[in-house]
């Protein structure tokens, strides 16, 4: 990796860790999600969204461990997205975009550091978790 990548993904997970002491950002992060389909709510009625927000946490923590090239964080994401294909809940690929538009919307409000430079750096930080997702459908 880089010094320039490493230097990204520090500050990815900086930001990460100022939106954890922030709290409130998987609240926030839902609230944002639902309001971009009307496709996305019907998909999380039978959902306990307080277990499902600790379950996006741990996943967004394990697709950043697999932007840093980790293992153990690529078969998590690989079964993640088996589960989440056309023939278990079926995520379309499309509701992804959406997906990381509400993390990045959410980030904005609970980092005080954020930037549109750290919004850049966490999509590219997010893009194989999510490029995984996708071609798993």
């Amino acid at each position: 990796m880089t010094h320039t990548k490493n230097a990204a993904f520090e500050a990815v997970l900086n930001s990460y860790h100022r939106c954890e002491t922030a709290g409130g950002l998987f609240d926030t992060f839902y609230d944002v999600f639902f309001a971009k389909s009307p496709e996305i709510p019907p998909k999380f009625v039978q959902t306990d969204m307080e277990r499902q927000k600790q379950d996006v946490m741990a996943s967004v923590l394990m697709a950043l461990r697999l932007a840093g090239g980790d293992a153990v964080a690529r078969k998590y994401v690989s079964e993640l997205a088996e589960s989440h294909s056309r023939g278990r809940h079926n995520i379309k690929p499309e509701l992804y975009a959406l997906w990381l538009d509400a993390l990045c919307e959410s980030i904005k409000q609970h980092d005080p550091q954020y930037t549109p430079e750290l919004e850049q750096q966490w999509r590219e930080a997010m893009r194989p978790a999510i490029e995984l997702m996708m071609a798993a459908y």
